[in-house]
């Protein structure tokens, strides 16, 4: 598992970061030792806090320097994520966190959705303090989570820890299974896909589709 978390420490975080840093320090606590794990910070700009490099030690006291400033630049966090995630086969998971709608990215909302359309990964988004009430923003993290098999999370701050044991649940206990298309025109369309389970009363949660590479 290749794993991205990306936190808002935007200035309208500033009530709400310390449970957000616990929340988050007990997510990271709960990874297995052996996944690859990268922890970003967002407001104006996207920045690094921990890479995989370094020990869950070292990684959840970078958390505790995170002082919440500036803007919400959402986009560039969800582009930034998928520039960190490296070229072997495996699981790719990106969990981002927002309180916020984006008014600082450098990219539009079009090329973030392009990106996560052209890639592998999953989206999770877990929107907090104005955003279950904004409804443009609702309705693009459900679009964008939906697109890649993920999830849209809309809870009060006082159930982060539910919400992200939800996550850690799903991670357990997906499957990766790949095709190869009869069309491998590299067109840059969008392909629809649809996961069935035969003869079962499941309802499969996986990618809606994927965006074929342009030459």
């Amino acid at each position: 598992l290749e794993l991205v978390v990306a936190v808002d420490v935007s200035g309208s975080m500033t009530r709400a970061m310390p449970t957000v840093k616990e929340a988050v320090r007990k997510f990271l606590t709960k990874l297995r030792p052996q996944d690859v794990v990268t922890v970003l910070g967002f407001n104006d700009n996207v920045f690094v806090i921990a890479r995989p490099t370094v020990s869950l030690e070292d990684r959840l006291k970078t958390l505790d320097r995170l002082r919440p400033w500036g803007g919400t630049s959402l986009y560039d966090a969800m582009l930034k994520a998928l520039a960190q995630m490296g070229p072997q086969a495996g699981r790719r998971v990106i969990v981002v966190f927002t309180d916020g709608e984006d008014l600082n990215s450098r990219v539009p909302l079009e090329t973030a959705e392009r990106g996560l359309e052209t890639s592998d990964a999953v989206l999770y988004a877990i929107g907090q303090g104005r955003a279950p009430q904004m409804e443009s923003l609702r309705k693009i993290l459900i679009r964008l989570s939906d697109k890649t098999g993920g999830q849209a999370y809309f809870e009060n701050i006082e159930k982060l820890d539910e919400v992200f044991d939800n996550i850690l649940a799903d991670l357990a206990n997906q499957y990766l299974f790949g095709f190869v298309p009869r069309d491998a025109t590299h067109d840059g369309k969008w392909h629809d896909l649809r996961v069935e389970v035969p003869g079962q009363d499941y309802k499969v949660r996986a990618r809606q589709g994927y965006r074929a590479r342009a030459r």
